[in-house]
């Protein structure tokens, strides 16, 4: 009896060339870890985080989509690694978290509440920023692990390279 549930696996080699190429999303991936580990006013906020925020939201949902598409495949197996299964489940909590982010700046823009929540959205986008890097760090291990049957030495290397965003820096 065939099982119902997809599996999906990792397409190591589409997954790293859709990392690669999105040379915008890691930018602003870079400015907003720029912004989360130095403190920013009120003024940076009213006149960037909008902007920032709403690019970050429509980059990752289109990387995300291109991922899990391309990235995770459907494979063979009734069990899929609990990696790729939490892997995807962070796209989902990224662009949810991005999303009500963006929507509380822009409502506490309109509001006129905004110089009041400095502290408050920086904190917030710290957190998107760690979940990022966090989201990106598991990726990585998963893409190194499927490479590791086929080419151990690129494996390895893979595992320990720092985000894309980093290594331009």
């Amino acid at each position: 009896m065939a099982s119902d549930q997809v599996t999906r696996v990792i397409n190591h080699a589409f997954l790293n060339e859709l990392k690669d190429c999105n040379v915008a999303l890691w930018e602003d991936v870079a400015l907003l870890g720029s912004y989360a580990q130095e403190p920013f006013s009120a003024e940076w906020i009213e006149q960037n985080a909008g902007q920032l925020l709403h690019r970050l939201r429509e980059q990752m949902s289109c990387q995300f989509r291109l991922e899990e598409t391309f990235g995770y495949v459907v494979g063979p197996g009734d069990v899929q690694d609990k990696n790729v299964t939490k892997a995807i489940g962070q796209h989902f909590s990224l662009i949810l978290q991005s999303t009500a982010l963006s929507e509380q700046l822009d409502e506490l823009e309109y509001c006129g509440k905004l110089c009041s929540e400095t502290h408050e959205m920086f904190r917030q986008m710290k957190r998107l920023y760690e979940a990022i890097m966090e989201h990106e760090a598991l990726e990585r291990r998963l893409v190194a692990a499927a490479w590791a049957p086929i080419l151990p030495e690129a494996a390895n290397s893979v595992e320990h390279r720092r985000p894309l965003h980093q290594e331009a820096s």
